[in-house]
């Protein structure tokens, strides 16, 4: 089958790269593949954060095959829910996931982006969810991310259109959290995902953790999950670690436990 997802560990960031050139399509195998190589980064504590890319530079991806679009209502939920499972996967890891994007960023590849963390985009990068033009829609949660990251209207905007944006217009959004030139996304998102997994892991899975319950629940039920997190942190190594290397005036030695 074409297509494969690959990933290595260095210094508790794992990189996982997406091969399916030359646009690197997320076809059902990649789509099965990634979604298994992120549970078994979940499941692995040396890793304290992810960067997410593609090989190449014409694409992080131009979205799904279109060649394996369905024709009956039964296959399409199907597919709908294989896609869910990864994107799922990719947004519900304890460690933050740091997108590096380039090139075409569209569909399936643009809700892929979505469901990281932090996207950092070269000055080649061009996304949108063009789907209501072949008469289809994003349905790999475009329609629930998208809104959340840059609002509602312009979110509809960009879908309703099937509009594309260049990488200034998608960091004018928000829809990209950081811009840098042709090239340097892939310096850039290693530098952002090192500084991250030189924090101390608990309390950065923390973050991640209150925020998306929030997001997901609201702010009451994230504000309830807020208070059972900061328990179980005080009795950390790190977070007495901290504060006494705080008090001390040092540089904290974080264990990550």
């Amino acid at each position: 089958m074409a297509g494969s997802v690959e990933m290595s560990v260095t210094g508790g960031v794992a990189l996982v790269e997406i091969s399916n050139p030359p646009l690197n399509l997320l076809t059902m195998h990649v789509r099965s593949e990634l979604r298994l190589v992120m549970e078994r980064i979940g499941c692995d504590s040396s890793v304290r954060a992810v960067v997410l890319r593609s090989t190449g530079d014409r694409a992080f991806s131009a979205g799904s095959d279109i060649s394996e679009f369905p024709r009956d209502a039964r296959a399409g939920h199907r597919r709908a829910v294989q896609e869910h499972s990864c994107y799922d996967a990719v947004a519900d890891l304890p460690q933050p996931v740091v997108a590096e994007l380039s090139g075409h960023v569209l569909g399936g590849g643009l809700e892929l982006a979505l469901a990281c963390d932090i996207r950092v985009a070269d000055a080649t990068a061009h996304l949108g969810l063009p789907e209501v033009k072949l008469g289809v829609f994003p349905s790999g949660a475009g329609t629930q991310r998208l809104p959340r990251t840059i609002g509602v209207s312009q979110a509809k905007r960009m879908m309703l259109l099937g509009e594309i944006v260049d990488a200034d217009r998608a960091l004018e959004l928000g829809l990209v959290d950081e811009m840098v030139p042709r090239g340097q996304a892939t310096a850039a998102a290693a530098e952002i995902a090192g500084r991250i997994a030189g924090q101390p892991a608990l309390a950065v899975q923390a973050i991640k953790k209150a925020v998306d319950h929030g997001l997901r629940f609201g702010t009451r039920a994230g504000q309830a999950l807020e208070a059972e997190l900061i328990a179980g942190l005080f009795a950390t190594h790190d977070a007495q670690e901290g504060v006494q290397a705080f008090l001390e005036s040092r540089e904290p030695q974080f264990t990550h436990d």
